[in-house]
């Protein structure tokens, strides 16, 4: 008996999950709730694609996993990895997942809305027991309802109704990090003041610029203006003034009675370090994404070339690196079989071989050359590449 077998009888649902009640302290703690940041900006899926440096680590993340091709294997009888083509899995997931998606495009869909929202969904679609499909859909689409201990379902539901009640087992789930082991977090909660606070900035400077970058003041004289005629007085300069500062007509030139002058009550953008804080804004988003400045095209003034493609190897081994072994598991055990001789893999070699010369002497000296001690066979170094064996390459030669 399984630890789920023992809890078949009908359980009532908990009034909240635990990730639910998590973020549901966090805010009650910090007096907001709702996805409004503590800047005053609504942080929603889209809004959020909006500022530039969220859309550039979602789409640096899903990228990542979606340039590399994505092949289904097998291994042959000597352990080597061969692409298994006779298999309908292998075009779903290297070409065709759906009618009008390539591979491509399905897997930088999926990987945006989990690094975005923290889950991915999609419908497998199986012919006696062979993936033929695989269906995305849209994660606000998908509500997981709890049935029990350790038993819930997935209801779909989309802008023509309801498309039917899943068990876990019949779909794709790719998450970004669990809490509680189920769902994904998502980074419009957990890093959401940052992102409020690029909005906030950004559309602060916008309105600086519509009124053609100068602060608003006010207007002030020595002269008393009282009664009737004082207060008509007032609102005639104000109509005045709107008139040649405001919309088309702004940078127009106001005739001013009674002595007024015009004073600014707000700071400059150099008082307020503006260009300093949208910079420190970048990198609090790049921070709760993982992915380093320098890959959003964001670099320092002692970023070198060198540097940089550094950090960029870094993003491949530890960012893409994550997010790839995340879709290997996923889908070895819930689109093909399981612990059955089939498995995926990426191919990596594109993206993260090192330059033609350093790859050739590295070649050189795995190989014995300049009598150092062979340590990879011929066809062991063109199975790296991608090349098939060659006659007597298995052969271990004494340098």
């Amino acid at each position: 008996m399984t630890l789920l077998d023992q809890y078949e009888r009908p359980m009532k649902a908990p009034e909240a999950k635990s990730a639910e009640m998590f973020w549901e302290v966090l805010q009650r703690l910090s007096g907001e709730s709702g996805n409004i940041s503590g800047a005053g900006a609504s942080v929603t899926a889209s809004s959020a694609l909006g500022v530039a440096t969220v859309f550039a680590c979602v789409d640096a993340i899903a990228k990542g996993c979606a340039v590399p091709p994505l092949k289904v294997y097998r291994d042959d009888e000597d352990g080597r990895p061969v692409p298994a083509r006779d298999v309908p899995e292998f075009r779903v997931l290297h070409r065709r997942p759906n009618e009008w998606q390539t591979s491509l495009e399905f897997r930088r869909t999926l990987t945006a809305h989990a690094a975005l929202t923290g889950n991915g969904y999609a419908i497998p679609v199986r012919v006696n027991g062979e993936l033929r499909e695989l269906i995305p859909v849209l994660p606000d689409q998908v509500h997981r309802e709890e049935t029990g201990r350790y038993r819930w379902h997935y209801r779909i539901h989309d802008a023509w109704g309801e498309v039917g009640v899943f068990h876990p087992s019949a779909i794709f789930h790719l998450p970004n990090l669990m809490w509680d082991a189920v769902s994904g977090l998502s980074i419009l909660r957990t890093a959401r003041e940052a992102i409020g606070l690029a909005q906030g900035i950004e559309k602060g400077q916008a309105r600086h610029q519509r009124n053609a970058g100068r602060p608003s003041g006010i207007l002030y004289t020595d002269q008393t203006l009282e009664g009737p005629q004082g207060t008509a007085a007032i609102n005639r300069l104000k109509e005045g003034w709107n008139r040649v500062t405001n919309g088309e007509n702004r940078g127009g030139t106001a005739v001013l009675d009674f002595g007024f002058k015009w004073l600014a009550t707000e700071m400059s953008a150099v008082d307020n370090q503006l260009l300093e804080t949208r910079r420190f804004q970048v990198e609090e988003i790049c921070r709760a994404f993982g992915v380093f400045p320098q890959v959003v095209m964001h670099t320092m003034g002692t970023t070198t070339f060198a540097s940089a493609e550094a950090f960029f190897a870094a993003h491949d081994r530890v960012t893409v690196g994550a997010w790839q072994e995340a879709w290997l598991q996923r889908l070895d055990e819930f689109a093909l079989d399981g612990s059955g001789p089939l498995y995926a893999q990426f191919e990596n070699r594109e993206i993260q071989s090192a330059p033609l010369k350093d790859r050739g002497e590295w070649a050189k000296s795995m190989a014995g050359a300049g009598g150092h001690a062979l340590i990879y066979t011929v066809n062991e170094l063109r199975a790296l590449d991608g090349l098939g064996p060659k006659p007597g390459g298995d052969v271990l030669y004494p340098p």
